[in-house]
């Protein structure tokens, strides 16, 4: 299948394929591995660079504006070869993770360009080098304190309102008995054991300070700890400004079409609520961070005779 001249990027899934559980959503086959050719459609580059002086959380609204409406495709990237040979990069479909990888990349860039380096930083244990063991498959574990440790994230919970500390300990046996451990082809080594932390805002606190979160902070579904499954974080996006009624946007698989959209940030957090099966425990709420040339240059400079 030829590659259309707009495909580019996008890799990896939440903690595990199916990262976003909902009873209306319906998984998807991956399409044919295609090459990647690294080409930014021509739309998203010119708005990537007609706002890259403004804030943050205008740039990733602005940049994803276009994406709207991109069918949801479960787990439909990989490194292009090996033991995951979906294309590493595409604009035709996302999944919740890609989506916000791909907003984040071509964001925080100085300039889209460079948004391919960014995302291999944000995907892979130090960004290089690009191979499936590599990838941060696991968002407690790996994805968000390897990217807040790299300088692309910062935890602002707890700077919200009121948190608790979820402590999740991981053992080889958690791994063995997870049922989905077979979706990965990871060795048994490879997967991460330990204890692992993460502040989470319950949902009707989060309810009542959705004002107060930034735009552009990125906002994760953390589920109730279970003692055999491995996982708590599954699903994100991210808030947009519009008015004064704070949306919510991400690629999702609700509803009977599963694609990129907005929601209502307080809709969401209610829709949240009535998930039974594997009740949410609340949210985690991380805001990307100015790095590189682009924060050098907003950073306050001394005056000098």
């Amino acid at each position: 299948m030829p590659l259309l001249p707009w495909l580019l990027s996008l890799l990896l899934g939440v903690d595990a394929p199916d990262v976003e559980a909902d009873p209306a959503g319906s998984e998807e086959p991956a399409p044919a591995a295609v090459v990647d050719e690294g080409a930014i459609p021509p739309e998203i580059l010119r708005i990537a660079r007609e706002v890259r002086d403004r804030p943050i959380g205008e740039r990733m609204a602005a940049i994803s504006e276009p994406m709207l409406g991109t069918p949801y495709v479960n787990d439909a990237a990989g490194e292009g070869y090996g033991k995951d040979p979906d294309p590493p990069a595409r604009y035709d479909a996302f999944d919740c993770l890609t989506f916000v990888e791909e907003v984040l990349a071509l964001s925080i860039a100085g300039d889209p360009t460079g948004a391919a380096a960014i995302r291999r930083q944000l995907r892979y244990a130090g960004g290089a080098p690009v191979e499936y063991d590599n990838r941060n498959h696991f968002m407690l574990q790996e994805w968000v304190p390897r990217n807040i440790e790299n300088g692309f994230l910062k935890d602002i919970t707890a700077e919200l309102g009121e948190t608790h500390l979820v402590e999740k300990t991981v053992t080889p046996r958690t791994w063995a008995w997870w049922k989905k451990r077979r979706q990965f082809a990871l060795s048994d080594d490879r997967l991460p054991t330990g204890t692992f932390h993460l502040q989470v805002m319950r949902l009707g606190a989060a309810a009542e300070i959705v004002d107060q979160i930034p735009d552009g902070a990125l906002i994760l579904t953390v589920r109730e700890s279970r003692e055999h499954v491995p996982i708590v974080v599954t699903h994100l996006g991210f808030k947009v400004p519009a008015g004064d009624i704070p949306l919510m946007r991400h690629a999702t698989r609700m509803g009977e079409e599963p694609r990129v959209r907005n929601d209502k940030l307080v809709w969401y957090l209610e829709h949240l609520r009535w998930y039974q099966r594997w009740p949410v425990d609340g949210i985690t709420v991380l805001m990307p961070q100015e790095v590189g040339p682009r924060r050098a240059a907003l950073e306050p400079r001394e005056a000098t005779d």
